[in-house]
């Protein structure tokens, strides 16, 4: 109740609301300039610019932060170092950063490695041969989890003279990532998730480096 239904677009640090997924001239303009915080509670999103508090009301809790995310990096020209997001949304993220930055004709700082580089875009079966091509790069990656939910993390090793391969699903959190274990770890970013199987295999463990890794 006291909610209207409106279509959402950023440019730059122009927040822009349209009544239609089509119309070319917003309801009203939001200058992110002048934002002050944004605190995300109970499903709302509350931005607090100077003289005005504007409250959005999205249909889940990954648009939510996703929203969350855009509106902070372009009002701050950088990446919130607390998102809960899956690899592919914060490349999306790094990558909309990275053209502002040049619109604006600012210079370009090397982007925080919030995605590990041993994340590769591949499936469960990928993932499997890509290990074995690649056994002297290393023995462990990340790749998007079954049906587009989550994180799942792939590792193959030489066992008694047979190769084991072993999957591990790991679910986003509002606040990090939970490993899908007996006895589930909570990490805080998936740079810990890797860091996590490396310490727990003495280091047996090695991520998978692009450079490393051989073309499927």
């Amino acid at each position: 109740q006291g909610y209207r239904r409106v279509w959402a677009g950023l440019r730059g640090l122009q927040l822009a609301f349209y009544s239609g997924p089509r119309d070319q001239e917003p309801l009203e303009l939001l200058d992110l300039g002048e934002l002050v915080t944004v605190q995300a509670k109970d499903g709302l999103l509350i931005l607090r610019l100077r003289g005005q508090e504007v409250t959005m009301k999205m249909k889940s809790w990954e648009m939510q932060e996703m929203w969350r995310g855009f509106i902070l990096t372009m009002a701050k020209m950088r990446m919130p170092p607390d998102l809960a997001l899956l690899p592919g949304h914060i490349s999306q993220l790094l990558e909309a950063l990275r053209e502002e930055r040049q619109r604006r004709g600012t210079s370009v700082c090397p982007a925080t490695p919030v995605v590990p580089s041993c994340f590769f875009q591949v499936t469960r079966a990928e993932a499997e041969l890509l290990l074995e091509l690649s056994a002297p790069g290393g023995n462990l990656l990340l790749r998007p989890g079954g049906h587009g939910q989550g994180v799942s993390v792939t590792t193959r090793q030489e066992l008694s003279g047979r190769a084991v391969l072993k999957h591990y699903r790991v679910k986003r959190e509002p606040r990090g990532y939970l490993i899908d274990l007996e006895s589930p770890h909570r990490c805080s970013s998936l740079a810990d998730v890797v860091q996590f199987f490396v310490r727990r295999s003495e280091g047996s463990l090695r991520p998978l480096e692009p450079e490393y890794s051989s073309q499927l």
